[in-house]
């Protein structure tokens, strides 16, 4: 089932909401609940402390119902209650060794007169309470007159009670009169009545934050659907769509404004136009690859086996191309008189190209050698039929060579090319005079050379991607290497080629080539 990003949102913002505005009213009450019951806390202890230095004159065994004292007493009380706006102020006689208190006056503001349902509506003049010596009372009783507060929470009865010692001299008359503990003066105010109003206000405040909220919440839910969740559901279905569409024509997103969506739109059409882009890329890379392949094909099958042996000579060749069709080429054929061409070349260049290039001179080499003609007039028409038809000046160093078995001779001539080796009782380098390189100009004459090979010898012939091998560094393999390679195998067995190219790639320690490598080994067999 589909979940909805925009439900989800909603949801979570709803709860958020609901949770700060639910934090913030338990705060917000508590806050203003504390402040009541610390100013309330004042205002009793003031209340009983006021109370205490106004009566220390009258002996509360005076106070007898009805007595001036008595009179006296409640006024000051009463007037006290109003004054510091508490709701009763008690005088009472502890009696610590029967564990009772007598209350024997009180006085009650006009809030408290005018209220008869409240906790503290309850005459308790001249009554006793047994049981009621608290520890407050107790240590109020011992003389601690810094006024003992305590918030009695029982039920729905929720008030303050303050008690202090009231001070009564013994022989006033003396200039240093003793005092004496009698009674206590108890203050009481209800915390409950003077929350009333303010959780009355509150709950209406609460019921006006909640409709806000609700109306916030719903307004915010409809701009969210509107400025982002319909926008992205509609980036969401044109992305969908869009391998589908591209066929019958991708339509842009719009931009509208300078926000994150249209930053979205904005990119994801760009992005679409990149994709389309690439895929048109991948498809023309594939087509060019194909033709790649066809064309490695058709060069592959322009070159003879790797390997041929007769009762007079065992060749063995081997190509490695940089690319899927590269410029290196070789080419070897028993001729009518029983004579050996052998030819290995280079073209400038790389891929299809010189490919194309390759295939032409390889073919033009390969119907000289069928006339008959010599290493040098071969060269000397193969560069004139280059030259002449070379609109990208393109060239080609070339090693041409026919072995003689009647003759034990080799007769060679080079266009350019890097000079290769015979492997025999020692190793010579065939490092005469080079031509130049063939294509460039026309009617070249190319020099032309013989030596003997006897049975045993091996001509080896490389292209210049062998010694230019590099390595990570940007070392070149070098000629030096290659005659080390050739000293331990100077036998010319058939793993001369498997020899040579381990060791290139020994030294290049997987480094990518930029040039092709093209070896080739004609070894005269005994007699």
């Amino acid at each position: 089932m589909k979940s909805s990003l925009f439900k989800k949102v909603s949801l979570w913002l709803l709860i958020i909401i609901t949770a700060v505005e639910l934090v913030m009213f338990v705060a917000l009450y508590n806050y203003t609940y504390n402040s009541i019951v610390n100013e309330a806390t004042v205002n009793v202890t003031s209340a009983a402390r006021a109370a205490a230095d106004h009566i220390y004159y009258i002996d509360p065994g005076q106070l007898v119902p009805g007595s001036d004292e008595e009179k006296d007493t409640v006024i000051i009380f009463t007037n006290t209650c109003i004054q510091y706006d508490v709701d009763v102020v008690y005088l009472i006689l502890p009696d610590l060794k029967n564990g009772s208190a007598k209350y024997i006056a009180r006085g009650i503001s006009t809030r408290q007169a005018e209220s008869q349902e409240s906790e503290l509506s309850d005459d308790l003049t001249g009554q006793y309470v047994e049981g009621g010596i608290s520890d407050e009372i107790k240590r109020a009783f011992a003389g601690d007159d810094s006024g003992i507060t305590t918030h009695i929470r029982n039920g729905d009865e929720d008030k303050l009670v303050c008690y202090m010692p009231v001070w009564y001299y013994k022989n006033p008359e003396s200039e240093n009169p003793e005092t004496e503990i009698k009674s206590l003066i108890r203050a009481e105010i209800s915390v409950k009545n003077l929350t009333s109003d303010f959780n009355k206000k509150f709950r209406e405040f609460a019921v006006i934050m909640v409709i806000v909220t609700l109306t916030v919440g719903i307004s915010a839910a409809v701009i969210l659907y509107f400025r982002v969740s319909k926008p992205l559901k509609k980036i969401s279905m044109r992305m969908k769509g869009f391998v589908s569409d591209r066929d019958a024509g991708f339509e842009k997103l719009p931009v509208k404004g300078k926000d994150e969506l249209a930053e979205m739109s904005d990119s994801f059409n760009t992005m679409a136009e990149e994709i389309e882009q690439y895929i048109d890329d991948v498809a023309e890379l594939n087509r060019q690859k194909a033709e790649l392949n066809i064309a490695q094909t058709i060069q592959l099958g322009l070159l003879e086996p790797d390997s041929f042996e007769n009762d007079k000579v065992k060749i063995n060749a081997s190509m490695t191309t940089a690319r899927v069709v590269g410029g290196d080429l070789y080419d070897y054929r028993i001729l009518d008189n029983g004579s050996v061409f052998v030819a290995i070349g280079d073209v400038s260049g790389k891929g299809i190209t010189a490919a194309l290039f390759m295939a032409r001179a390889i073919t033009l080499l390969n119907n000289y050698a069928k006339l008959g003609y010599s290493p040098a007039k071969m060269l000397f028409e193969f560069n004139n039929n280059l030259a002449a038809h070379n609109p990208n000046m393109m060239f080609i160093t070339a090693f041409v060579a026919v072995y003689d078995p009647k003759a034990g001779e080799l007769i060679y001539s080079n266009a350019g090319h890097n000079y290769p080796y015979i492997i025999s009782d020692k190793l010579t380098a065939l490092n005469t005079e080079n031509g130049i390189m063939a294509g460039s100009f026309e009617d070249v004459e190319f020099p032309e050379y013989t030596v003997k090979m006897k049975p045993g010898d091996c001509l080896f012939m490389y292209t210049d991607g062998v010694t230019e091998a590099e390595n990570k560094s940007g070392e070149l393999f070098g000629e030096t290497q290659l005659e080390e390679v050739l000293h331990k195998n100077n036998d010319c067995a058939d793993n001369l080629l498997n020899a040579v190219t381990a060791e290139i790639n020994g030294f290049a320690q997987g480094s990518e080539q930029s040039d092709d490598m093209t070896m080739l080994t004609l070894q005269i067999k005994p007699d």
